[in-house]
């Protein structure tokens, strides 16, 4: 691997991660947020948010994952 390569892979790796913390920062908030505040963790949840809430969990770490990629592409310009 060249290190153009390897620069681009480790900035796009790292935004991958910062991803998934993210990921499980928000899931951590709204596991306390749900025990300090009882209303939030017996209203049923709708079905689309739930859905929705899957395809943020998901979409977070390839969005992260593509702002490292073109931060990567800005360290070598």
């Amino acid at each position: 691997m060249t290190a153009r390569g390897s620069i681009i892979g480790w900035s796009a790796g790292s935004g991958i991660l910062l991803g998934l913390f993210l990921d499980a920062a928000i899931l951590g908030v709204w596991m306390v947020a749900s025990n300090v505040l009882p209303a939030l963790h017996q209203r049923p949840v709708p079905r689309w948010l739930a859905v929705l809430g899957g395809f943020a969990l998901v979409a977070l770490p390839i969005a992260t994952g593509i702002l490292g990629y073109l931060e990567g592409r800005l360290k070598l310009d």
